[in-house]
């Protein structure tokens, strides 16, 4: 058995990229030494729970496939979004979150820079960070808001609120590493389908942990009464909804609409029954899980991305209307079984819950960031210090952490130029994405990462207009990923990685799909 596990080691060894080179006990021992000292660091200060010490033996293990290969790191990661949230708190009242994902991912880039620095054969494959057209508008926004968190230190005094604001910072260089290392290793058109697809499972693995947690443990979710809708207790939206370390039912909707629509129009690229099958069934699930999120904002941002790219496309048009009918079917019957209620009459409840509940008063909350955005409009009241400044921080007896928009709230926490900054960069991104489906919409293999990832990024702009999005934090970590991918996709394309034919004959063949899941 020895033997055998040691030729399978073997195997790996000659079948990986990266060889591992005379100088693998340098970048061994960092590897042990980072999660050595991280493990040290967490458990003096608390001794982990089960899920996070899962978590944590999650992160080891990625940090460990950068020995072999980066791009089964990336995986690993791009898998692990799922559970961005689990960790432990520091600081007054906790305020200060370290998740397993941040430790994975700063020990995918300690051990990646090490390896880099002392395996010069490693190091000529590419530059330590690939450069991109956003680049300075990433510098010139993450400058500002550096420059908010320092000013905000000082307008917010209170152990709880420093160590909140930080953490919201130390969140957005991370999305931002993230985002960098995404895009720096993938190198290859194949790289970046394993990669989408990856993005789009972890969204499978999301709905199912969402849908099962509510039929299972939170059954409440879907047998809400009219008080309870009215009163903002959407059984479940906020308490016992943390089933896995998921958090907030808002996290679940983002998350699907980013990455259903990759699963949607997968499917005409899948090459056998079984697959598209599988795909189906998947997209069925999700879409389930998202209706029983009861986000409007996600509700409407699906519709919007998915719905809208399909009115250009009579294919995808069809194929909305055939599963628009099956959905219904199967909906329709779990709601009557768990609720006694038929779908119609529950949206119809949650949509009439904004004229009646409180909870929903977003004009007052809009308001209440309007006005802080005219007394502090160069850097804000700080980065995630909104709720100690506005008006209406309390609605409905409930406190309210964010301005539910996220422009709105930027501004109002980092100041008007850097959310100019911001606007810029996601304008940007959206002109690719745009590039792209107009490019590979059609083209077989990846033409559905192209559909996909536009739809994804229309509908959480949508839902970015009725929530704060880096509020949840670990929803950021997917919106990177989505980012990334569509950066990634309009370089190759400009690159021309997928031949003279993507320009013209948008159904050139690609026979490495072929098979592929």
């Amino acid at each position: 058995m020895l033997n055998g596990f040691t030729q399978r080691l073997e195997q790996l060894y000659e079948r990986s990229e990266d060889f591992l080179g005379r100088s693998w006990p340098v970048w061994v021992a960092a590897i042990l030494f980072y999660v050595a000292s991280s493990w040290i660091l967490l458990t003096k200060v608390r001794f982990p729970e089960p899920l996070y010490f899962i978590v944590f033996v999650m992160a080891v293990a990625i940090i460990a496939l950068t020995v072999f290969r980066i791009e089964w790191a990336l995986l690993g990661l791009c898998a692990m979004i799922a559970f961005t949230r689990p960790g432990v708190s520091l600081g007054v009242d906790d305020a200060f979150h370290i998740s397993g994902f941040n430790v994975a991912l700063l020990g995918v880039w300690f051990v990646y820079m090490v390896r880099y620095a002392s395996d010069r054969a490693f190091a000529a494959k590419g530059p330590l960070v690939r450069t991109t057209a956003l680049d300075r508008v990433v510098f010139v926004y993450l400058l500002l808001v550096t420059l908010a968190m320092v000013v905000g230190l000082t307008k917010n005094t209170g152990g709880f609120a420093l160590g909140r604001i930080l953490l919201y910072w130390k969140e957005q260089v991370l999305y931002f590493a993230w985002f960098y290392l995404v895009v720096t290793f993938l190198r290859e058109p194949r790289d970046l389908r394993r990669f989408a697809t990856t993005f789009a499972l972890a969204g499978l693995l999301v709905a199912a942990i969402g849908l099962f947690q509510r039929f299972g443990g939170a059954v409440e979710a879907v047998t809400a009464t009219e008080d309870q809708l009215e009163a903002g207790v959407i059984g479940g939206r906020s308490e016992g909804t943390s089933f896995l370390g998921l958090g907030h039912p808002n996290f679940l909707g983002a998350f699907l609409i980013m990455s259903l629509p990759t699963w949607f129009f997968m499917v005409d690229h899948l090459k056998k029954w079984y697959q598209r099958i599988l795909a189906d069934a998947g997209i069925l699930l999700g879409l389930l899980a998202l209706l029983f999120t009861y986000s409007r904002s996600a509700w409407i941002g699906v519709v919007g991305g998915i719905g809208l790219l399909g009115l250009s496309d009579r294919r995808a048009l069809r194929r909305i209307f055939v599963f628009l009918i099956l959905f219904a079917i199967v909906s329709q019957g779990l709601s009557l079984a768990y609720s006694g209620r038929g779908v119609v009459e529950l949206i119809s409840m949650r949509f009439e819950q904004l004229n009646r509940s409180n909870y929903s008063a977003r004009p007052a909350i809009f308001r209440s960031a309007l006005d802080l955005i005219a007394a502090h409009p160069f850097i804000g009241v700080g980065p995630s210090a909104f709720p100690w400044h506005a008006d209406h921080s309390m609605v409905g007896g409930r406190y309210l952490s964010q301005g539910h928009n996220l422009l709105l709230t930027l501004a109002a926490e980092n100041g008007i130029p850097a959310t100019i900054a911001y606007v810029l960069l996601l304008g940007m991104i959206l002109r690719m994405a745009l590039h792209n489906l107009r490019v590979l919409a059609r083209y077989q293999g990846y033409g559905f990462i192209a559909q996909g990832t536009y739809a994804g990024l229309l509908a959480i702009l949508t839902q970015t207009l009725f929530v704060h999005l880096f509020y949840h934090r670990n929803v950021g970590y997917a919106l990177y990923a989505l980012l990334a991918i569509i950066v990634s996709l309009d370089r190759m394309v400009r690159e021309g990685q997928f031949g003279p034919e993507a320009a013209g004959a948008l159904t050139a063949p690609d026979s490495t799909w072929k098979g592929e899941s």
